[in-house]
């Protein structure tokens, strides 16, 4: 497991998605008959999780692989291998693992990584807003109030484990999260609706020839 070294080197990548990108999405989720059930390789407490099926590698092609390139150059020393010493070729990427997520109130992901290069997970639809989360009698008390965040969880110098919530709502949609497979990752559970939550999510992995 890497070290977070400062706090503001946070090691992932927050990108708002472009309209044709989540318009993707959508109708790929909507072809139920190219789905199948993913819960048992995944490590969520929830009721339905589907495989998808990247069609012409059109979102590795268009989202993912210059979005992996960008954060693979974000580290100085494979910029100076690639580019400078020319003693690395440059990185080949490839979507290994596609899937959505529908979370119910209640339903959770517990601490996790994942076993690859770079994971992703995109945020489809909220129907909560933190703010409400948040002010619910069990939480509002606390210090670290956190029902229906999306939460790191940075291995940081001598501190130990501290955590980054990220705080979900409506506003959030439409924005991926793409970070290194290494980093621990949670997703605590929502409350007060019959409306699921909905995320796609997947991994990335460095082709060996590079």
């Amino acid at each position: 497991m890497k070290e977070v070294g400062e706090i503001g080197q946070l090691p992932w990548l927050e990108i708002k998605l472009p309209k044709e990108a989540i318009e993707f999405l959508w109708d790929t989720v909507s072809h139920t008959d190219s789905h199948t059930d993913a819960r048992n390789g995944l490590v969520g407490n929830i009721s339905k999780s589907d495989f998808m099926l990247d069609k012409d590698d059109w979102f590795f092609k268009n989202t993912l692989e210059g979005w992996c390139n960008t954060m693979f150059f974000k580290e100085w020393t494979n910029y100076y291998g690639v580019y400078v010493a020319k003693i690395l070729p440059p990185p080949v990427f490839e979507l290994n693992g596609f899937w959505v997520n529908y979370q119910k109130q209640h339903e959770f992901n517990p601490p996790h990584s994942h076993a690859s290069y770079y994971s992703f997970v995109v945020f489809m639809k909220i129907p909560t807003h933190w703010q409400e989360q948040h002010a619910l009698p069990m939480s509002e008390g606390s210090a670290t109030p956190c029902a229906s965040d999306f939460t790191f969880l940075l291995p940081y110098q001598s501190e130990g484990i501290r955590s980054h919530r990220i705080k979900l709502s409506p506003e959030y949609e439409g924005r991926m999260l793409l970070f290194p497979s290494w980093l621990t990752h949670q997703v605590y559970p929502f409350y007060g609706t019959e409306e699921e939550r909905i995320t796609v999510s997947g991994n990335i992995e460095r082709a060996e020839s590079s």
